[in-house]
C-alpha cells in the first residue's frame, strides 16, 4: 500500500487590526529617523581690517608687504584646511596650502606675503571645516608706484651640528644668527627657525634642513616634543633642487629683492633634502621673513657638521 503525504494549506497569519494600529506610527517613526539628515555646520571667515592689514583695493609697491589677517570658525566643528591663492591675469599661484586642526577656539592668524610685479592681484582665502563646508573671501591688490625692497641681515659661516654631532650647536635663530645648544635653548625655543640633520633617502646621502614644527623632527631631536613653541619655516626645495639661484647671486644680494623673488611658494616644505655644498635655498619663516641659505660645507655623516651663510629680511 502506498501512503500519500497529506498537505494542509493554511492561510497566512496577519496581525490583527489592533496590532496594526500601534505598528504604523512606530514604522513611520523609524523610517523618518533613517532619512533625517544632520545639518551641515557652516564655516565662517572674516578678513581683518585696520592699519595693520592690507585693505581691499590697496596700492602696494613692488616688494611691499601684503598682510592678511584671518578670523575663521568651523561653527561647532573643527577647521581642517586653509588655502591662500594669488590670482593674476596670467596665473594662479598657491601661496599657502595647509591642513590644520583648530577647534572651538577658532583660527586667529596673520599671514605675510610680498607684492610682485603684477598690475592687479586677487588674493583668495579659503577655509574648510570637518563637515567639508568652505568659506571664501577675497581682496584685490593693485601695484603701486616705485619699489619697497628692504634691508637685510647677513650672517656668515654659521656652524650647525647634525643630530649625533659632538659640536654643541643644533638650533638656529635666523633673525639674529644665534646658535643654541641643548642647554642654552631653554627659554629660547620660540626663537628657533632652523635645524640640520643627516640621513640617507632614496639611496642618496642627504644633509637636510628642517624646522621645529615639522612632524618628523622629533625623530632626530626628541627634546623638541616638549617645546612650548615650535616655529614653522618652509624651504623652497624646487629652487634648491634645480639650482635656480647661484652662489654669486647670493653673494651679490644687498637688499631683499632677490630674497623675495627667489621664493616659490607652491614648491615648499618644512623639510629640505640634499643640501649639498654650493646649494642656495630660499626659505620663509613663521614670522613671514624671506631669506636665503648658502651651503658652504656639509659633511655626509650623522655626527657631522654643516657650515652655512644666511641672508634674511630685517
Amino acid at each position: 500500500m502506498v501512503t500519500l503525504n497529506h498537505f494542509v494549506c493554511k492561510k497566512p497569519h496577519f496581525p490583527s487590526k489592533g496590532v496594526w494600529f500601534f505598528m504604523v506610527p512606530v514604522l513611520a517613526l523609524l523610517l523618518s529617523s533613517c532619512t533625517k539628515e544632520v545639518p551641515v555646520r557652516k564655516a565662517s571667515l572674516i578678513i581683518k581690517t585696520g592699519t595693520t592689514y592690507t585693505a581691499d583695493h590697496a596700492y602696494i609697491p613692488v616688494g611691499g608687504t601684503i598682510r592678511i589677517g584671518v578670523l575663521a570658525s568651523g561653527a561647532g566643528v573643527p577647521l581642517t584646511y586653509i588655502r591662500i591663492e594669488k590670482i593674476t591675469s596670467t596665473d594662479t599661484l598657491t601661496q599657502l596650502d595647509r591642513g590644520i586642526y583648530v577647534g572651538r577656539e577658532g583660527l586667529d592668524a596673520d599671514y605675510v606675503f610680498s607684492k610682485d610685479t603684477a598690475s592687479v592681484e586677487l588674493w583668495r582665502i579659503l577655509v574648510m571645516n570637518s563637515d567639508r563646508d568652505t568659506a571664501v573671501r577675497t581682496i584685490t591688490v593693485f601695484r603701486g608706484s616705485g619699489t619697497a625692497y628692504g634691508t637685510i641681515s647677513s650672517f656668515e659661516n654659521i656652524k650647525l651640528g647634525f643630530q649625533n654631532s659632538l659640536f654643541p650647536g643644533h638650533f638656529l635663530d635666523v633673525k639674529q644668527g644665534t646658535v643654541f645648544d641643548g642647554s642654552t635653548v631653554n627659554g629660547h625655543e620660540g626663537e628657533v627657525d632652523l635645524l640640520a640633520y643627516y640621513y640617507v633617502t632614496s639611496g642618496l646621502p642627504s644633509p637636510t634642513f628642517i624646522c621645529p614644527a615639522y612632524v618628523s623632527v622629533v625623530g632626530y631631536y626628541p627634546m623638541i616634543a616638549g617645546w612650548p613653541v615650535k616655529n614653522s619655516t618652509v624651504y623652497d626645495y624646487y629652487t634648491s633642487d634645480n639650482n635656480l639661484i647661484s652662489v654669486s647671486e647670493f653673494d651679490a644680494a644687498q637688499d631683499d629683492s632677490l630674497l623675495v623673488t627667489a621664493f616659490k611658494p607652491d614648491k615648499v616644505s618644512g623639510n629640505c633634502k640634499y643640501a649639498y655644498i654650493g646649494k642656495v635655498i630660499p626659505f620663509k619663516t613663521q614670522a613671514g621673513k624671506f631669506g636665503l641659505i648658502k651651503v658652504i660645507n656639509a659633511e655626509q655623516k650623522e655626527d657631522g657638521v654643516m657650515e652655512i651663510s644666511i641672508k634674511v629680511q630685517k
